[in-house]
């Protein structure tokens, strides 16, 4: 690449090519070759950038998704709690299970999620 050489972001090459069409436009002097290669360039390097991009968008889309389904799971384990579903839910563990120690573990989380 001649025109856009050490470009790294989208910003750095929209300002290179409004530079260079200044420079290389036939109305300002420059010849319909020399612009029209620097938007080919242009239009390749806009692919390879966006091409790259989407090898970093999916983990950013799932980081972002991550975080809306974390949101939404916290405000549903909110309503639950306040409902009372997972203090009963561990009540009912305490009367069904044999161990004592599960016993002792369940009425604490209870006791806990009664808390909030």
């Amino acid at each position: 690449m001649n025109y856009f050489s050490g470009i790294t972001d989208i910003d750095q090459a929209k300002l290179r090519y409004r530079k260079l069409a200044k420079q290389l436009h036939p109305d300002a002097g420059g010849t319909a070759k020399e612009f029209q290669d620097m938007q080919t360039e242009y239009k390749e390097f806009l692919l390879s950038l966006q091409q790259k991009h989407k090898v970093i968008t999916p983990s950013r889309y799932s980081h972002t998704a991550e975080n809306e389904l974390i949101n939404e799971l916290g405000k549903l384990a909110k309503v639950l709690i306040k409902k009372q579903v997972p203090q009963n839910y561990l009540r009912q563990k305490i009367q069904t299970t044999e161990s004592s120690l599960k016993k002792s573990l369940f009425a604490d989380i209870a006791d806990w999620l009664d808390s909030f």
